[in-house]
């Protein structure tokens, strides 16, 4: 198998290309958590897995929503990252600083990647405040065509998720996410999408379109995820079943081995129907290789 070398700080550039997606909407750009209440509280709504919540006695229900978004490569086998970031999310009438956002990464073979990340949370909500470990996500893709290794650069994969929601969800914590991954290289140009399932309830597609300079990558996406899951009092007082999300992306290299991003976006969903205003996160990564260059 041969695959194309490249200088290692694009090389770096491209990896960290590859990490964006995954790790933002890992992470989530949907509604916040509610605030832990002296009374009874089930906090289970997070950025990317909102569900139904009691603050102080009263119910509220959200429709359940989850996106991912990634590509079809993966790393160098023995190849390996690690990323920390913070992010912010503003609603209505709540917020969430996520900080630290910790991700990593380890290339298992040249077509199987595994990853997972840790975030934790602090939001606030009509003055209350509550802050914890937020919701885990681990992954395992691989890659069935790999995209540097055809003529026409497209590339095919399956990407199993395990989503572990914090505490208080009353449907359980761990639920799965089943995406199937697509990309095309048109250089400086690499378009990628997913699409699949939640079993929280809801399906999801998105896509992304990323262009390549000479200091930095640029990504544009859109996301959108379609609640399966029946709600009675939604349906009845018309709260819509679809979320849609926009966002954009810059990552530029500050070492031969580290890089650093911003992903800001927000939700073209009504706010009033649990849209974000406002999605903003950064932080920066470090790749690790199993080769060691010689003198």
């Amino acid at each position: 198998m041969t695959r194309r070398v490249v200088p290692p700080a694009i090389g770096l550039i491209v990896a960290f290309g590859l990490l964006i997606p995954g790790a933002a909407y890992a992470q989530g750009n949907g509604r916040p958590k509610s605030p832990k209440a002296s009374t009874p509280t089930t906090s289970t709504a997070s950025p990317s897995a909102p569900t139904s919540d009691v603050v102080d006695g009263s119910t509220s229900s959200f429709r359940q929503f989850g996106s991912w978004l990634d590509d079809a490569s993966s790393s160098y086998k023995g190849d390996s990252y690690a990323s920390l970031g913070v992010g912010y999310w503003r609603l209505a009438e709540s917020s969430q600083v996520n900080a630290p956002m910790l991700g990593m990464g380890w290339g298992v073979s040249d077509r199987l990647q595994v990853s997972a990340s840790v975030p934790f949370y602090h939001t606030t909500y009509a003055g209350t405040t509550s802050s914890g470990m937020d919701d885990l996500y681990f992954g395992a893709k691989y890659t069935l065509i790999d995209p540097t290794l055809t003529l026409s650069e497209f590339g095919l994969a399956v990407n199993p998720v395990v989503e572990v929601l914090s505490a208080g969800n009353p449907d359980g914590r761990v639920h799965f996410a089943l995406p199937v991954n697509v990309e095309l290289r048109r250089q400086p140009f690499r378009m990628y999408g997913s699409a699949g399932y939640f079993t929280r309830g809801s399906v999801f597609a998105g896509g992304a379109l990323e262009w390549t300079g000479t200091r930095m990558i640029v990504t544009g996406s859109l996301t959108q995820s379609y609640s399966i899951k029946e709600d009675l009092m939604l349906d009845a007082t018309g709260v819509g079943r679809q979320n849609v999300n926009v966002s954009g992306a810059v990552a530029m290299p500050v070492s031969d081995r580290m890089a650093a991003f911003v992903n800001v976006g927000r939700t073209l969903t009504p706010i009033q129907e649990g849209g974000t205003k406002l999605a903003l996160s950064g932080g920066v990564s470090i790749r690790f290789s199993a080769v060691t260059a010689t003198p």
